[in-house]
């Protein structure tokens, strides 16, 4: 049997996706997956491998988890549809928290087992540690008859570990206890010095003021995701030089806002600086909305970043390490018009609070919102924030907010 450590994301390591191309090139004709976390940045990366492993016969077993809101609905989808066997276990009294990889053949056997769910972070972002086990021989012996046995009695409990079907995913995605979170809701703001994926496994914590800076090794590089699964969307930045880009959807009148389930709403009444109207000829529109308090009761310094956008994939500003930004997509109503859905970035950081009226996170109109903003007059109107049930954000400009505050 040979053994080896594996320690992402270092140059010279080896790393999760290694371990899944290397199933291809054995005799392997069973691959079981067992993780707490699949999405779709994981299996949007090796996709490609795993419809080459089933092509050549190989049978593909996949068992995923729905705890501490790490699933969501389009890495759930993927887990169905690259698998032979699909299933989702959950206990309701215990957090599923494995990362097992099993593959097994006539001669040549592969377990990876560590820290890795199949995500892009366990993929090869981020930092993990995991042994990879290649062994010889007809028979399974030792870890890995055991990895097999404990499979298999994970599947043998019918009412915590179900078929994942897409059935199942509606129930769950509608269920109260259960969050399915949806990767199309935000992203990573990425760019080409900084190439972070788009989705990650947790919430970026930024450099402490100071206190840490970035690590002076090399760092292997992350593969894109495939070409099926990429945005249409350019991701990039608007520049001024640039014309005004199109609006991503013909604007389409409604006759109300579809009836959704709000979990979190803000609203403001926007004055001549959020609706970008300057009051004199020599200001400059600010391109943003300031967050602010509105005398609800909550602390606006940390509770947007923390809790109305909280989970979202936050990346640290590229040359001011302090402010932490995400890219959001809002489905977009003016003046009862829908928008469909606009990419707008969010900014945050805590050293705004001192000398800009303790505003720590903004919204950044982007090219379509502030060009509507600067044609029309919405002085007086609100402009009201929501975040929806499973997983959405709505953002809707309006003589009223279109309901109460929710925190």
């Amino acid at each position: 049997m040979k053994a080896r450590f594996v320690g992402q994301p270092a140059q010279g390591q080896p790393s999760l996706l290694d371990f899944v191309e290397h199933v291809l090139a054995t005799d392997a004709d069973h691959l079981s997956i067992v993780v707490a976390w699949a999405k779709r940045s994981g299996l949007g990366r090796v996709s490609d491998q795993l419809e080459a492993f089933r092509a050549r016969g190989g049978h593909v077993e996949m068992i995923v988890g729905v705890s501490e809101g790490g699933a969501t609905q389009e890495g759930l989808t993927l887990a169905r549809d690259l698998s032979d066997e699909a299933y989702v276990f959950h206990d309701p009294r215990r957090t599923f928290h494995p990362k097992v990889y099993l593959a097994t053949g006539a001669q040549q056997h592969s377990l990876f087992v560590g820290s890795s769910n199949l995500t892009a972070g366990g993929l090869g972002w981020n930092y993990e540690g995991s042994l990879w086990l290649d062994s010889t021989g007809d028979e399974l012996e030792g870890p890995f008859a055991e990895a097999r046995d404990w499979i298999a009695t994970l599947r043998a409990e019918p009412t915590v570990c179900r078929p994942l079907t897409e059935e199942l995913i509606d129930d769950m995605m509608s269920s109260r206890d259960i969050f399915i979170a949806s990767e199309g809701a935000s992203r990573r703001v990425s760019t080409p010095e900084q190439p972070a994926p788009e989705d990650s496994d947790s919430v970026s914590s930024g450099s402490a003021k100071g206190l840490f800076g970035v690590p002076t090794g090399l760092m292997r590089p992350l593969p894109a995701l495939a070409a099926a699964f990429r945005k249409a969307r350019s991701r990039a930045r608007p520049s001024a030089a640039k014309p005004v880009a199109p609006i991503a959807a013909a604007p389409q009148p409604v006759a109300q806002i579809p009836p959704a389930h709000v979990v979190r709403r803000w609203f403001k009444h926007m004055d001549s600086t959020a609706a970008q109207k300057p009051k004199t000829a020599n200001s400059n529109p600010t391109g943003n909305l300031r967050l602010s308090q509105e005398r609800f009761p909550f602390d606006h310094q940390t509770y947007f970043f923390t809790d109305f956008f909280g989970g979202l994939p936050w990346t640290p500003r590229a040359g001011r390490e302090s402010e932490m930004e995400v890219i959001v997509s809002f489905e977009t109503y003016v003046d009862g018009v829908s928008y469909g859905d606009l990419d707008l970035r969010l900014s945050h950081d805590p050293a705004r609070a001192s000398g800009q009226g303790n505003v720590t996170t903004l919204l950044h109109w982007g090219t379509v919102l502030s060009r509507l903003l600067r044609e029309g007059n919405h002085v007086g109107d609100h402009v009201t924030l929501e975040r929806l049930q499973p997983e959405g954000f709505r953002l809707i400009i309006a003589a009223q907010s279109t309901g109460d505050f929710a925190v």
